[in-house]
């Protein structure tokens, strides 16, 4: 581990970057997502003033209670948190026992077809663009998330995503008023989003024109072995954001490979888009969106044959690129001022003055909130990115590009909390590629990620 003393070092240059304000409804600017939507509303609150919101609960026996007082809270409204109808502007947050289904779970490996059923019966009895609340034990939801997750996309009739909460979240809440009065924003945030909302929105655009990529992959299974190889299968996954880090495509490829017998690969470090299927996917993307800039984030270094994909497609058609390693494993610690207990800043930035094209970027720590920095209220030590430009034939610098990355750590709808450390990018990517071998339909909106 290397600790950073960021103001003696001579071979680093610092600065702090402000944290990036988000618009809320009738365009009003606010830092803090909770903030903005308690005192201005969601950004489109207009289009969805006369909805009601129906919500179902499948909820295992022990704990329905407990769901319920849960649900009381989110629709009437309890502490900082005002109710869903008038934080979010609808007409009106429907929930009754008749949408309610309990299960009982006592073999965990029978799990998974119970909540499936009790999902479908329940999506049968609900209107389109609703919500099903499920509520399980915590072994059941870390056994099975994705999985569980995967459910929305093998039923086609209507729109009813998925909102888990697990039993521990639940007692933890109806304990602490502080952690109630938290847990209802994200959850309320995430079902308004679910809904088809959108609850906030940068309030400036990352870059004049282009879009921004974000490439992840499932882990690896070994399909057949020779005498000095074996053949690996995974899904090579793109997401894509708009100049506002807006979702707007996505692209899976399942990719098989022939690699050395004895290499071990270690989760999904390694892999890589071959040239072949990474000239079709770009392609795909280019001649959809005619980007003038593009940006690729992907959480390990870029393979030879991705840099040959891109210099072929993008520099052949005179666009515009930078491809980053977004580096989360890093050994790098970061220590602040004693006002802050020592602890670094959300937006605190190093710079190396020797390797122009990396720098590390913290996007947790101390928070810069509407109301000025405020102490961070979670114990460890805050973990930075490591930011590597490997090319860039892009007019920005590496400044400019970890400007961009905290912003985008802000468009994560599924939590109100300052301190989202995965820019967006990576983030779904990495929950597509989850989801990519349970599916068989192509997911066309970042909500059924959430």
């Amino acid at each position: 581990m290397v600790f950073l003393s960021i103001s003696e070092q001579a071979f680093f240059e610092y600065e702090r970057i402000p944290e990036p304000p988000l618009r809320f409804y009738m365009r009003r600017r606010y830092v803090h997502p909770r903030i903005g939507l308690n005192r201005a509303g969601p950004y489109d609150a207009g289009a969805h003033r006369e909805e009601d919101v129906y919500i179902g609960l499948v909820s295992s026996a022990s704990i329905t209670s407990h769901a319920k007082k849960l649900l009381e809270h989110l629709k009437e409204g309890y502490s900082y948190y005002r109710g869903f109808s008038t934080t979010f502007k609808v007409n009106d947050m429907v929930f009754n026992d008749d949408l309610l289904r309990e299960i009982t779970i006592n073999v965990l490996n029978d799990a998974l077809p119970s909540i499936e059923n009790t999902y479908f019966e329940l999506a049968e009895s609900l209107p389109d663009r609703s919500v099903v609340i499920v509520a399980l034990d915590d072994r059941v939801i870390d056994k099975y998330y994705t999985k569980i997750k995967a459910i929305r996309f093998r039923y086609a009739r209507k729109i009813i995503r998925l909102q888990l909460i697990r039993k521990s979240t639940l007692e933890k809440a109806l304990s602490d008023p502080v952690t109630m009065t938290f847990t209802l924003f994200n959850m309320a945030t995430a079902i308004y989003a679910k809904i088809g909302g959108i609850p906030w929105l940068l309030d400036q655009q990352l870059i004049p024109a282009g879009v921004f990529i974000g490439i992840a992959f499932t882990r690896p299974k070994v399909v057949s072995y020779t005498e000095s190889k074996k053949e690996i299968f995974y899904y090579g996954i793109l997401t894509v954001y708009n100049k506002f880090g807006r979702y707007i495509d996505m692209s899976a490829r399942g990719i098989t490979l022939e690699i050395d017998k004895r290499l071990r690969l270690r989760g999904t470090k390694g892999l890589y888009i071959p040239k072949k299927v990474m000239v079709e996917m770009l392609k795909q993307v280019i001649s959809a969106y005619f980007p003038p800039v593009v940006i690729v984030h992907k959480s390990s270094r870029f393979h030879e044959e991705e840099l040959e994909a891109v210099r072929y497609i993008l520099k052949g058609k005179g666009i515009d690129y930078a491809l980053i390693h977004v580096e989360s494993s890093n050994p790098y610690r970061g220590y602040g001022e004693d006002v802050l207990s020592m602890t670094a800043v959300r937006g605190d930035l190093v710079l190396d003055k020797e390797i122009a094209n990396r720098a590390i970027l913290f996007t947790t720590g101390c928070t810069q909130s509407d109301r000025g920095i405020q102490k961070r209220g979670r114990p460890g030590t805050p973990r930075p990115l490591e930011l590597e430009i490997e090319e860039n034939t892009t007019p920005y610098t590496p400044r400019d590009f970890a400007k961009q990355i905290l912003a985008l750590t802000k468009l994560n709808w599924n939590t109100t909390d300052l301190e989202v450390r995965m820019p967006i990018t990576i983030k779904y990517a990495r929950k597509v590629a989850s989801l990519a071998p349970l599916i068989t339909s192509s997911i066309t909106d970042i909500r059924d990620l959430m």
